[in-house]
């Protein structure tokens, strides 16, 4: 049940050719829906007086998205992935990981899209929110936070962390997305059936498979829910996560 435990820098061996998807369409409306100002991220929301979170229509290079904010403690926090239940599978294509996929309002993938211009807007604050099945919270803070392009297949970068658990997902720093269909040399993606940014493999996998009550048998040969290694370990599937980014 290895997920390998082993930092190993790799060339990918092939290419892969990755078609591109349009932006999932999201017909939530948006609590900012007659504002003719084109905001750029949640900040821009916030300074405009809106204090209510929920979805808003954010303007990403001139492409319009409908994408949640939250606000907290004078903060302005743009949600990138939400699961709180298993009402939305995660094993998606590439397409789907692109694009984006889910409600804003429920479990939600923002889409590497959005996230990658999210990021060259300065949006470098990742903040990663965790509950288990009692309850008990934990986070995960890394700044530095951004994404290369789609010609790297939108490779990770965070730097320093803080935060109440050990760092996990330094492990993956300098990784290309990958998902099923557009796979990784290693075949963490295939195995793991969730898009992710895989090293050999990962020591956490928020888009993991959402197994309810916690602990789980995985349902092919890696583990494969949705896990923080060193809070419970690999087959402890969490009851909640989330993704934010803010500046």
């Amino acid at each position: 049940m290895s997920v390998g435990k082993t930092c190993v820098a790799f060339l990918l061996c092939c290419a892969v050719f990755i078609e591109a998807s349009p932006y999932s369409t999201d017909y939530t409306e948006a609590l900012n829906a007659n504002d003719k100002t084109q905001h750029k991220d949640c900040r821009s929301i916030m300074k405009a007086g809106y204090n209510v979170s929920g979805v808003y229509r954010l303007s990403l290079n001139g492409t319009n998205y409908n994408l949640p904010c939250e606000f907290k403690d004078g903060n302005a926090f743009t949600v990138i992935l939400r699961r709180w239940s298993n009402s939305i599978s995660f094993i998606q294509s590439w397409g789907a990981y692109e694009s984006g996929f889910g409600h804003p309002q429920d479990n939600y993938w923002a889409g590497l899209a959005a996230i990658y211009v999210l990021t060259t807007q300065g949006n470098n604050n990742l903040q990663i929110n965790m509950q288990d099945w009692s309850g008990n919270n934990q986070n995960a803070v890394y700044s530095q936070f951004y994404l290369e392009n789609r010609n790297t297949r939108y490779r990770l970068h965070v730097g320093p962390y803080r935060g109440s658990l050990p760092d996990e997902l330094s492990y993956n720093n300098n990784m290309p997305f990958s998902t099923i269909d557009a796979p990784d040399p290693y075949g963490c993606a295939s195995n793991m059936k969730a898009g992710w940014w895989y090293n050999y493999c990962s020591y956490t996998l928020p888009t993991g498979i959402y197994y309810p009550n916690g602990w789980y048998t995985p349902s092919g040969s890696m583990y494969d829910g949705m896990f923080w290694k060193d809070w419970y370990g690999y087959n402890y599937s969490l009851k909640f996560m989330s993704m934010t980014l803010s500046n």
